[in-house]
């Protein structure tokens, strides 16, 4: 679920219509309701009018979603984030949805606790954690993004200052304390929506034609909801040994850690490395060790062997971002490895992987 950034910026999706009112006296001085253009340019002037990270700390339950449509040479794409966190709960979620021409990629991960929701497409599936530790999801993107700018994040800042100076149109409902600004500067069409008093910024859309297109929601509160389901399909561990092997003399080894980007700890009693002879779906298992017994050498009749040895290099008890595995084997033909995990009753890879 990682990796290529495109391009962002600007749209207009459509605003909401109904009970937006004007005030019929004016307002010289900006103190009223809706705001004037010189008190709105003020507040989009200041270094904190729209900071995610402070909206992360001042309310529990937080959504905010991303769309950015752009039309390159001919070549038209779409990536929506959507990134929420409920504290009172322990539960994060994040997801993306990227397009490019004809083809979608659509996931989702709801985390925090022991299970663990995943989505691919339309279709849920149960994950687990042996260790879960919840952690803001705001926080912790904005950390990644400031160690790896070139990564692939959701474009949550905005520099409100840009547009500052614009000549803002602005609408308010007094009821329900929503105003929404519009402005054009020469090449973009920006909405901004406000809410609450003092106002806050909920909402930002900017486009430039059909070409480019961008819109930023903020929701807040109990209109936030995140939870877990259950009974669902299980997915195994996203661990599978995909390097080719080494030969060393006669013997033909596999070795390597398990990454540091696995999302999730897991129970080494759940997991089986296996020696597969054969090619395709027509490889069968020779030879199998549990992770929890962590060195084996299993003889087969034939007089070959197969080694199998993992080091729980964190000394954690869980198989976990750091650890390390070594498979050897004296034997020849069409080899291969893969893990099986007793979980989730599958393949984590490999050829056997689907049977």
């Amino acid at each position: 679920m990682r990796s290529a950034i495109l391009a962002a910026l600007l749209v207009l999706a459509p605003l909401s219509t109904g009970c937006l009112v004007v005030p019929i006296d004016p307002c010289p001085e900006g103190d009223c309701f809706p705001l004037g253009s010189a008190a709105l340019s003020e507040l989009l002037s200041g270094p904190d009018a729209f900071d995610v990270l402070s909206y992360a700390e001042d309310f529990e339950r937080l959504r905010v979603e991303t769309s950015t449509v752009y039309d390159n040479q001919g070549q038209s794409g779409e990536i929506h984030w959507s990134v929420a966190k409920d504290d009172d709960a322990q539960l994060r979620s994040i997801a993306m949805r990227l397009t490019i021409g004809t083809s979608t990629i659509d996931t989702e991960v709801i985390e925090g606790q022991r299970a663990t929701n995943v989505r691919i497409g339309d279709d849920w599936y149960e994950g687990r954690d042996a260790i879960p530790q919840y952690t803001d999801p705001f926080e912790e993107i904005a950390k990644l993004a400031s160690e790896q700018p070139n990564g692939m994040w959701p474009p949550f800042g905005f520099d409100t200052a840009s547009i500052a100076d614009l000549d803002w149109t602005i609408t308010g409902d007094p009821l329900s304390l929503q105003q929404i600004a519009s402005a054009s500067n020469a090449t973009h069409t920006i909405i901004i929506e406000l809410m609450g008093a003092p106002p806050m910024i909920t909402g930002i859309e900017t486009y430039s034609g059909d070409d480019q297109q961008f819109t930023l929601r903020v929701t807040t509160g109990d209109a936030v909801s995140l939870a877990l389901q259950e009974g669902l399909p299980r997915t195994p561990v996203e661990f599978s040994l995909e390097a080719a092997p080494l030969q060393d003399g006669d013997l033909t080894v596999w070795a390597g850690g398990v990454p540091e980007g696995l999302t999730a700890e897991v129970d080494p009693a759940e997991l089986e490395f296996h020696g597969l002879s054969g090619t395709g779906e027509d490889a069968t298992s020779v030879a199998s060790m549990a992770f929890d017994v962590e060195y084996s050498n299993v003889t087969l009749n034939d007089g070959t062997w197969w080694e199998f040895s993992w080091s729980d290099y964190v000394a954690d008890g869980y198989v976990s971002g750091g650890d390390f595995y070594q498979i050897r084997t004296n034997a020849t033909g069409e080899l291969n490895v893969a893990i099986y995990d007793l979980w989730a009753e599958a393949w984590t890879g490999g050829p056997l992987q689907g049977s």
